[in-house]
């Protein structure tokens, strides 16, 4: 039983450590001038699809082996959504808010 409860307490922690050093996963929010380009990291997600494509200009390009990198253009003032990640996990939804330029 010790040794079962040594092995869940090391995958534990490095499952802690593993989600620490990860690239934003599940759902978060972009501000971006109009004009302006803005970039997350995605991981390895693969795809993606926005909602309106005359708010923001997106795309997903390799930046490392192990990562993607969302990039989003500013065109017109408003709030969207993008997805990355259609073909399966990881996905990340990213509420993107195009404010006019500065």
């Amino acid at each position: 039983m010790k040794k079962h409860a040594a092995l869940l307490a090391t995958f534990v922690v490095a499952l802690a450590a593993r989600a620490s050093a990860d690239p934003v996963v599940g759902e978060t929010s972009l501000a971006v001038p109009v004009g302006t380009t803005a970039s997350l990291d995605v991981g390895y997600a693969r795809g993606l699809h926005c909602d309106d494509v005359t708010i923001v200009r997106a795309e997903l390009r390799a930046d490392t082996p192990q990562s993607n990198r969302l990039y989003v253009t500013g065109l017109h003032p408003g709030v969207t959504q993008c997805r990355a990640g259609t073909l399966g996990p990881p996905t990340v939804l990213v509420t993107i808010t195009v404010t006019p330029p500065r």
